[in-house]
């Protein structure tokens, strides 16, 4: 799986250029359905390459934006690494890919920015949580939602206690390296957290301690420090507490699974039984939240809202706290900064954004906490947004038309 946190959401949001072409998919993460994968793909850069004809775009043009998108359909160690979905994010300038826990419906969307709404359930504060599973010769980071699970690649975790140390004590780990080899640790991958504890129990604690704080400092790098989301911990139980100790990212868990060697672990059961531990913790805090909106809606002093023409402005100037925001939902128009107004359509015209989405970006790089719900979840039923503030409104106005 591909890394997605806040900053790579940054980048995207950001990003000017035109044509941007969003692209979302279902992708099968066996081997059997890597064929199904890339028929899927083909199809859509065929849509693709009609819509970028609408949009005035020559041939040649095209087909130079298209061929990085093109060079992945024979790609075989790309198709073998599949998630639950991929996104891909385009521009003439370059081509982002990111296979992610996340069942997505099909969709093609050319036009002058990113379409990012499929991705709110990574953005939600609601839905994703990371799992660190544990043992002296492999450690794994993993992304999780409620849909699925799946080990996030590309990291500077490191891999082993021999990786973490290689450059501390190259001897020490050249050692460590020659002894696994000839089987004296062939046994780990058996016999779990014993032969982990025996071992483990044999390092200078100074060692174990440069261990933990490389992964430590590889998680946080990872998961980002801006980042709200739960952290889980599983593997050998003799490690669990001596990570606790170097962990400083400020949301790990307290409920944890004692499951062995990670090696051992089905990516499904890690899921069901991690998803048990965060589940209470999502639903705890947003019990408070939605507690908190109605208690504020209740108040003249303006510091909470569920109209849209108000929050949508909000988002742009860092004033949303807590944003609820349906699943599956558009809202469709444009919002003017200089005049600070924003004008609501009933369809999607030429040049519109999608204002739930403009939203949910601006919240949640904002540093706000974006809550997604099912409609009928919705604090305000009917409502499309709903929000609570961090300070009243300050000469802020938006009008409806």
């Amino acid at each position: 799986m591909d890394l997605f946190n806040r900053s790579r959401l940054r980048s995207l949001a950001q990003t000017e250029a035109s044509p941007c072409i969003s692209l979302f998919m279902p992708t099968v993460r066996f081997e059997s359905g890597q064929e199904q994968n890339s028929i899927r793909f083909k199809n859509l850069l065929s849509r693709a390459r009609e819509d970028l004809k609408e949009e005035g775009l020559r041939d040649g043009r095209i087909d130079e934006m298209l061929q990085p998108l093109r060079e992945k359909l024979d790609d075989t160690a790309f198709w073998r690494s599949m998630s639950d979905g991929m996104a891909v994010f385009a521009t003439p300038g370059g081509t982002n890919f990111y296979r992610l826990p996340l069942n997505f419906e099909e969709l093609l969307v050319v036009g002058e920015s990113f379409h990012l709404t499929p991705l709110f359930p990574l953005i939600a504060s609601n839905n994703r949580y990371y799992v660190l599973a544990l043992s002296q010769n492999e450690v794994k980071l993993y992304q999780g939602t409620h849909y699925a699970i799946s080990e996030v690649k590309g990291t500077d975790i490191p891999g082993s206690i021999t990786d973490a140390l290689v450059f501390d004590d190259p001897e020490r780990a050249l050692q460590d390296h020659t002894a696994s080899r000839a089987g004296r640790r062939s046994d780990a991958a058996f016999h779990g957290q014993g032969t982990d504890q025996d071992d483990a129990a044999a390092r200078p604690q100074a060692d174990l301690k440069r261990f933990f704080d490389k992964i430590d400092n590889g998680v946080r790098e990872a998961i980002g420090e801006e980042s709200r989301a739960p952290l889980v911990l599983a593997g050998v139980e003799y490690y669990l507490p001596l990570y606790r100790e170097a962990n400083r990212y400020g949301h790990l868990v307290e409920d944890q699974i004692a499951a062995g060697n990670p090696e051992h672990l089905n990516p499904k059961d890690l899921h069901a039984n991690t998803w048990e531990i965060v589940e209470p913790v999502f639903l705890e805090a947003q019990q408070e939240a939605v507690e908190n909106f109605h208690q504020e809606l209740g108040h003249d002093d303006g510091l909470a809202s569920a109209e849209l023409n108000e929050i949508v402005p909000a988002s742009a100037f860092s004033r949303v706290h807590d944003l609820f925001v349906p699943i599956g939902e558009h809202r469709w128009g444009h919002y003017d900064e200089e005049s600070n107004t924003v004008e609501l359509h009933d369809g999607q015209e030429t040049g519109d954004m999608d204002l739930l989405n403009f939203a949910t970006v601006q919240t949640y790089l904002n540093g706000g906490t974006v809550h997604a719900l099912q409609p009928e979840n919705m604090p305000e039923n009917g409502e499309l947004l709903a929000a609570t503030f961090r300070y009243p409104a300050r000469d802020m106005t938006a009008t409806e038309e």
